[in-house]
């Protein structure tokens, strides 16, 4: 019942413990790892049992040459400090990207999702694209050339950013084995079915309106809960959680 965030570009380096009614628990400070524009989060495996992934991934203007995840071994609340961490910088060979969601796979390797529109070489708008970092980027000092794998049918218009994905989740195995993605945009939530060898999603199971949650476009971030409901958080001081199923 612990759960992980941060804050948003120009910030300190600091990650934040809270619990599902929303009380602070702690923060811990990762030094040496500038806040660019942290912009996700997410829980994986690594040599250390397991680690939180932080996304330096945000982009807004589409302008950085490379960017970067920063992996830790996962932090105990009462821990101030991290100790134990790896950087992993990569480029996108299309250039580059605002992105916001990212999940981690068993082998270490990441995925992540891009945010705004972007038009194809016919002028047409594309739908959201996934790339995917390989594991092999973890063990290597070099900038990793990462490039197109796959794309979602979720396609961000300019004339509406609800369309604008801002946080990705992928799920624990189920019963079955089975793992799901949710895909959070700002006016939305995507269920997608996950194939556990490629680990890209497959079927889209289900659709979900955040309407209700009436955030506007501070929707941030979504997160798997043990009993398989979802949590939503927007940013800002005071932001509420917010928790549901889909579907």
């Amino acid at each position: 019942n612990v759960f992980w965030s941060h804050n948003d570009s120009g910030n300190e380096e600091r990650i934040f413990a809270f619990d599902s009614t929303g009380r602070a628990l702690g923060s811990m400070r990762i030094p040496g790892h500038q806040n660019r524009d942290w912009e996700a989060m997410a829980l994986g495996p690594c040599d250390d049992g397991a680690c939180l992934y932080v996304g330096d991934v945000g982009d807004n203007l589409a302008h950085h040459a490379t960017v970067r995840v920063l992996r830790i071994a996962e932090p105990r609340v009462a821990d101030t400090v991290a100790t134990s961490m790896i950087t992993m910088e990569f480029r996108y060979a299309d250039g580059p990207h605002d992105v916001e969601a990212m999940w981690v796979t068993p082998d270490t390797s990441v995925f992540v999702l891009t945010k705004r529109p972007a038009r194809d070489a016919a002028g047409r708008y594309r739908p959201a694209r996934i790339y995917r970092i390989p594991a092999s980027a973890w063990r290597t000092n070099s900038v990793t050339i990462v490039d197109v794998v796959d794309s979602l049918p979720i396609v961000p218009m300019p004339n509406s950013s609800r369309g604008w994905i801002t946080d990705a989740a992928l799920s624990a195995p189920d019963s079955t084995g089975a793992r799901h993605l949710a895909v959070r945009t700002y006016g939305d939530v995507y269920l997608f079915g996950i194939d556990s060898v490629t680990w890209r999603p497959t079927t889209l199971i289900a659709t979900c309106s955040l309407k209700a949650l009436r955030e506007r476009n501070s929707g941030e971030a979504v997160t798997w809960l043990a009993d398989g409901r979802l949590m939503f958080v927007a940013e800002g001081a005071a932001a509420r959680l917010h928790t549901g199923r889909c579907p």
